[in-house]
């Protein structure tokens, strides 16, 4: 076996792995890419813009992206930067691998003749008592399960090709897994990858003719189930995968109907149905459990869950007719349930504190494989006789969203899918206190000169507030669970009005003396903005209609304006206006009393057309939008005779956006990774 001797590691690069005496360590894709770089280079400086090429082969990424896969590839090594072995830094310059590298063939040949020379009598028999107590505990791990005997830890890389990953399918007759791998210009294309050649075959892409691809579903021989769409028309499709061709044929079946709005699915082979969860348009995230097959008998099986809770993930696995199903409260609990489709009698299996996330039966059926809400990058296994789970994988990325059984009856393949998000100004102001996460939804401070933002950094989302020269301090830790959508500022400083999950507003004081209060929401918020010190807008889609309420600082709604309008904001230079757009998103200002005295459209001035816009913000006459489709900033005077256009800029502002006397600070995404992996047991 070929590897590479670099200082006391050998680097086998068929299998990603580094080994030094019992450790092994499989890196990942990034990690292995600039080890190889550095291996071909050794002992030359290599500047970043070099380490950018090569790497990310001319995708524009920031210090920290390149910081941070330095400094994990030096954790691999236990390398210390301030007496380096591996990787020496050059200040002002860039890195010099400095450790020595030879090639290498393992001899096991030459190894085993001497042993036997030696002491043939003592190696027969302990070759023989090895060989007969591997065949003991292999008979009693089938017997008993496999799981218990089985170290998890390590996990490889099956996709080395950029774009997001989702929805692994196991095609287990032919050895492959399936995945939708998204990128910019070609959407949402289908690939397989190999997953029986050791990481030495890459990903293959398939031609899908006519296909546009929504979700993967599962497999039936060599036939893929999907949803998506076919020609144009939405449906569920199945259609055979000619992998020597490379080519996704037409569809075998189809069941043209898309009237739910689904959130999770799963194929049974050997029952030839489809189970989801589902609800109908005009309700939101209330999903119930429905079951159909390719004749097109769809029908909404009973389950008994409490108000407070909703179906999140469910899971179907071959030697059960049970189903798996978890439920999600939006203060952060789970429950996983079984759930029999005959019957209709379900069981309480696992309940617990935390959001858990794409959860799907074991292997033997008895207990779950799920990602963690915090940290999210974490993968853990628990039998419902355990009281608590065990952990499968741990990576640097978000584990995100899917799992799949592999074949082997052992190991697990899911996806990652994380990114990097720092905070820039659009013109020079203060150093920000960036870090290696998602650092996002800036809103600088009215009264001092500071920015909030929330933040990854410490393993879940929180806020954080950095005032010049100084580093970022967290405000009062919220719920581990929480998922941070975006915020707004009030005009006086004193509270934060947080979107936790599109589906809760949470009123955080920034004096962390006080507390705050939460507002639940049977629907989904899109807009959040600060009229006054003391009442805010939300814009909430509920029962297929949006519109506009309004709330003081008791989280008590004042006033709901007419159907029609999607947001409201004002300036604070002309508190005595708000601003409102409509469904064409053309701007109209009224005074600000009518909000709370009923509005009359008449009433208002129209200023002008907007273009949809992902973020909008006003000062001092000038409206700074974002635009929805191509993340440029866009600016607007407001004037008597109506909207003038002032700049555009292209800033590829990813997450908010916020002005303060003109100056702009922004969330801009500075890199993006996304791989399917698979366990490796041992």
């Amino acid at each position: 076996m070929d590897f590479i001797q670099i200082g006391e590691f050998r680097l086998y690069q068929h299998t990603n792995e580094l080994i030094n005496d019992e450790r092994r360590i499989t890196l990942d894709p990034r990690q292995l890419s600039l080890l190889t770089f550095f291996i071909n280079n050794p002992n030359r400086i290599i500047g970043r813009d070099e380490l950018q090429n090569a790497i990310w082969q001319g995708s524009i990424v920031t210090d920290n992206a390149i910081n941070k896969l330095v400094a994990n590839l030096r954790k691999v090594f236990c390398d210390d930067p301030k007496a380096p072995q591996y990787i020496q830094t050059v200040p002002k310059q860039g890195y010099r691998f400095i450790a020595p590298i030879n090639s290498g063939v393992e001899d096991i040949s030459a190894s085993s003749v001497h042993s036997v020379a030696q002491k043939p009598a003592l190696s027969r028999y302990l070759l023989l008592g090895i060989v007969v107590l591997a065949g003991l505990l292999s008979s009693l791990a089938w017997i008993y399960g496999r799981s218990p005997s089985l170290q998890y830890g390590e996990s490889q890389a099956l996709s080395r090709v950029s774009g997001g990953k989702m929805f692994p399918i196991v095609l287990a007759s032919q050895s492959h897994v399936a995945f939708l791998n998204v990128t910019a210009d070609q959407g949402r294309s289908l690939w397989v990858a190999d997953y029986e050649r050791d990481n030495r075959a890459l990903p293959r892409s398939v031609d899908a003719p006519g296909y546009h691809f929504q979700q993967l579903l599962g497999s039936q021989g060599e036939y893929l189930v999907f949803k998506g769409y076919y020609q144009q028309q939405c449906g569920w499709f199945k259609a055979r995968l000619d992998l020597a061709a490379q080519q996704l044929v037409p569809p075998s079946e189809a069941l043209y109907n898309c009237d739910l709005i689904y959130h999770d699915s799963i194929y049974v082979a050997g029952e030839d149905r489809i189970y989801s969860l589902a609800h109908e348009r005009r309700f939101e995230h209330k999903n119930d459990l429905y079951t159909f097959n390719f004749s097109g008998d769809i029908s909404k099986l009973p389950t008994e869950l409490e108000s407070t809770w909703r179906l999140a993930y469910l899971d179907a696995h071959p030697d059960t007719s049970e189903l798996l199903l978890t439920a999600h409260t939006n203060d952060g609990n789970s429950r996983v349930i079984t759930y029999d489709p005959g019957t209709a009698e379900q069981a309480l299996q696992i309940a617990r504190t935390g959001l858990m996330h794409g959860a799907i039966w074991d292997h033997n059926h008895s207990g779950i494989v799920f990602s963690s809400s915090s940290p999210r990058t974490q993968m853990y296994h628990q039998s419902f006789t355990d009281s608590q789970p065990t952990l499968l994988s741990s990576l640097s990325d978000k584990i995100c969203c899917n799992i799949a059984r592999h074949s082997n009856g052992k190991d697990y393949i899911f996806t990652t899918y994380d990114k990097d998000i720092e905070l820039q100004w659009l013109e020079t102001g203060f150093v920000l206190d960036n870090s290696n996460g998602l650092d996002r939804s800036p809103r600088l401070a009215h009264t001092d000169t500071g920015v909030y933002f929330i933040s990854d950094r410490s393993g879940s989302s929180q806020v954080y507030y950095q005032k010049p020269q100084e580093q970022a301090r967290p405000l009062p830790r919220l719920p581990d669970h929480a998922r941070l959508r975006d915020m707004a500022l009030s005009p006086d400083d004193e509270f934060l009005l947080i979107n936790h999950d599109n589906h809760a507003m949470w009123l955080i004081p920034t004096n962390e003396a006080q507390q705050g209060n939460t507002l639940f929401f049977d629907g989904y918020i899109y807009q959040q903005s600060w009229l006054s010190n003391s009442l805010f807008a939300l814009s909430v889609k509920q029962n297929e209609l949006k519109r506009v309420q309004i709330y003081n600082r008791q989280m008590q709604q004042v006033a709901q304006l007419p159907q029609g309008w999607i947001t409201a904001f004002t300036d604070p230079a002309t508190p005595e206006y708000v601003y409102l757009t409509d469904m064409e998103h053309v701007l109209y200002r009224f005074a600000f009393a009518s909000i709370l005295n009923g509005i009359d459209q008449a009433q208002g001035e129209k200023i002008g057309e907007l273009e949809p816009f992902s973020n909008l913000e006003i000062e001092n006459g000038i409206v700074y939008l974002m635009t929805k489709e191509w993340h440029e900033l866009a600016r607007y005077k407001l004037s008597d005779e109506g909207l003038h256009p002032l700049s555009r800029q292209d800033i590829g502002s990813y997450m908010g956006f916020d002005v303060r006397d003109g100056q702009v600070i922004y969330g801009r995404k500075a890199a993006f990774r996304s791989d399917v992996y698979k366990t490796v047991a041992r």
